[in-house]
């Protein structure tokens, strides 16, 4: 990275201070000049670092340590044009930031032409840019703070999901956004005092629940045409308090079941307690982040199985004979399901009343 730059300077502008420094051999070539000696030219295989921001129309590339960039259309040509150009380097690994549906196509592009391409999130992207002191916000400044990201993080590398996965995300997605606004409904109509608006509520909620409806029907089929996607449906939804209605949550946005360790799968959904500690302090621990709805699901699913399924409701017993609060006790019993997942798709085997003991 750049050398530091005083406080005083404030906001970097490209124009005045560049944002990352000099380029590598730019330092290397001015030292050598200082000690009366010239350095051998710089290979030509050199490994390139390549940001993309992807945008509904644009793809503004920039490539590091080569600091150049450019701009094609977000179109299947415009893809065309960019392998073309990314073909003449050594490419170590692409990156691009999670975008909806923007990026999909480029990933599927890059990574069947054999690039490397990892999709990160854009909160940590920007926390990155905020850390180097880079405040400014454009496409082609975020192209090239993606370069640096994949230079200094090396984030993994990731594969572009299946077909089938991407609609079913898709189609799991928008029935939690229906279900979310069917309770909205549903709040609204029991505070009503219009007798009106308390008609036109129940239209609408009668609507809804029938999309709700639709949408699981049309989950439930695209689940039966993918053979990989029925089975791990069947394995989670034979766990106590998941069940059929909730385990395509669990296959959709959960994919890495199955090819993670228990903590990281913990970690990856924020049920893993994050420590608390400085110096002599030793703060409490919390769960935080991850991905919401898969721990909604599981919150939810740990409250049914710790009245109903007898192992779960002796660990749950267990945690509050020990003095843990309610809540804290449930989201170990929502860790313990999890885990149970976990090592139930890595077995490729169905929940039985026993469970393992290495669950």
């Amino acid at each position: 990275m750049g050398p530091c730059v005083p406080e005083s300077q404030g906001l970097w502008e490209s124009e005045v201070h560049p944002p990352f420094g000099p380029r590598p051999e730019q330092m290397i070539g001015n030292m050598s000049r200082i000690q009366g000696k010239e350095m051998p030219e710089r290979k030509t295989k050199t490994e390139s670092s390549v940001g993309i921001d992807v945008s509904k129309t644009w793809l503004d590339v920039h490539v590091l340590p080569d600091d150049v960039s450019w701009r094609v259309p977000n179109t299947p040509e415009g893809s065309r044009t960019l392998k073309r150009r990314l073909k003449h380097l050594t490419v170590a690994l692409v990156v691009v930031e999670a975008t909806g549906k923007w990026h999909r196509a480029v990933h599927r592009s890059l990574h069947a032409e054999g690039f490397a391409v990892a999709v990160v999130d854009p909160y940590r992207v920007r926390n990155f840019a905020k850390a180097n002191r880079i405040l400014a916000k454009t496409d082609p400044l975020d192209a090239r703070v993606l370069a640096l990201f994949a230079t200094v993080m090396g984030p993994q590398e990731c594969p572009p999901a299946a077909q089938a996965l991407e609609i079913l995300q898709e189609l799991v997605r928008a029935r939690l956004s229906a279900v979310t606004e069917l309770t909205s409904l549903k709040n609204q109509r029991a505070a009503a005092q219009s007798s009106f608006l308390g008609r036109h509520l129940e239209r609408r909620i009668a609507r809804l629940a029938k999309d709700i409806g639709s949408l699981e029907a049309e989950i439930a089929r695209n689940i039966a045409r993918d053979p990989a996607l029925t089975q791990r449906w069947q394995i989670l939804s034979s766990i106590p308090g998941i069940g059929p209605v909730s385990a395509p949550v669990l296959v959709a946005c959960l994919p890495e079941l199955g090819a993670a360790s228990d903590k990281q799968i913990a970690a990856l959904v924020g049920l893993a307690p994050i420590p608390d500690e400085s110096g002599e302090r030793r703060g409490r621990r919390r769960i935080r982040g991850g991905r919401q709805s898969v721990r909604n699901l599981l919150y939810l699913a740990a409250l049914s199985a710790s009245r109903h399924t007898p192992a779960l409701r002796d660990f749950y017993q267990r945690l509050r004979d020990k003095g843990k609060e309610p809540k804290l006790a449930l989201t170990a019993v929502a860790r313990k399901l999890l885990v149970l997942a976990n090592v139930l798709i890595t077995d490729n085997r169905s929940w039985t009343p026993q469970p393992p003991k290495y669950a």
